[in-house]
């Protein structure tokens, strides 16, 4: 992977937005910034809440998680009974709702991996875990259980950020194995184009079947090229939207080369859950939750 191509593709979610749940982003050290997003953690809030300065009992928080390409490590912890979890998920297509119930004291510490980065350290097909939760104790390297050890005994999110950041970098490392410059220019021309260019036109412009090109995808990214640049035409449609651009469907299929607004919207509401206006209500919500508290931006800025 290459850390350019971060220029070229920020994967947006729209997290933060509940005034029940507080999110934060960290960015990677130099040495990872070609295969990690992001750090990012979400814990019950604290503070004064809309419903008169408490949090309202059995109030679910809930976050929209939306497709990017991207798989993570999560670490859901519990830091007064001192449960643990360690899953690697996979990339996914669809988006879902991640609900926490009111006096839930667990918290999600994650890794964030740009499509295609985690491969590299796990080495295995990506396509296995495409759409799943995994324990990560099974299919991740060594170590793993003495980082989440140390990341649950860690006093704040900078610190758990520094374990896990020193951990990827030693393994990072110890991997020693050469990038795939064919995968690196495919992601190019996909990320260029906005998620607009043809799996036939990848093909011929890399000089390779498409058959190929669906085994590289599968192996590094999870899912078939197709998909993978449906994925990145959501993502910058929604970057349009983030934007304060407009959201006239009529406009934004044309900027971003859909057939028609039927294909537009069809489309936003199979990786979006909800309509461009929902998105831009969305984003316009999370714009004043973190224009009236203090906190790193939800929205990744690489």
């Amino acid at each position: 992977m290459d850390p350019l191509l971060h220029s070229l593709f920020r994967p947006l979610q729209v997290n933060g937005s509940d005034p029940y749940t507080y999110y934060i982003e960290q960015k990677p050290s130099a040495a990872l910034r070609a295969y990690v997003a992001c750090y990012w953690e979400s814990r019950p809030a604290t503070g004064e809440f809309p419903e008169g300065n408490m949090r309202v009992s059995g109030r679910e928080a809930v976050d929209r998680l939306l497709p990017d390409g991207c798989t993570d490590i999560l670490l859901e912890y519990d830091p007064v009974s001192k449960h643990r979890e360690l899953s690697y998920c996979g990339t996914f297509t669809h988006p879902f709702v991640s609900t926490r119930q009111a006096g839930s004291e667990t918290r999600i510490f994650a890794v964030r991996f740009f499509p295609g980065g985690a491969h590299y350290f796990h080495g295995m097909p990506t396509y296995l875990f495409t759409g799943g939760n995994y324990r990560l104790e099974e299919i991740w390297p060594e170590n793993v259980e003495i980082i989440g050890e140390r990341i649950l005994e860690a006093r704040d999110f900078n610190e758990r950020v520094r374990i896990m950041d020193q951990y990827l970098n030693q393994l990072l490392l110890s991997r020693r194995k050469s990038d795939c410059d064919l995968m690196k220019n495919l992601l190019h021309h996909i990320f260029v184009s906005g998620g607009s260019v043809g799996v036939k036109e990848l093909a011929e412009r890399e000089t390779i079947s498409e058959r190929q090109l669906n085994r590289k995808f599968g192996q590094w990214i999870g899912i078939s090229p197709k998909k993978f640049s449906e994925v990145v035409r959501f993502q910058s449609v929604l970057h349009s939207i983030q934007s304060g651009g407009s959201v006239d469907s009529m406009e934004l299929a044309l900027k971003h080369s859909f057939f028609d607004q039927a294909h537009l919207i069809r489309d936003f509401r199979r990786f979006y859950g909800a309509s461009p206006l929902t998105a831009a209500k969305d984003f316009r919500k999370l714009s004043d939750f973190y224009n009236t508290r203090s906190g790193t931006p939800a929205i990744l800025k690489i």
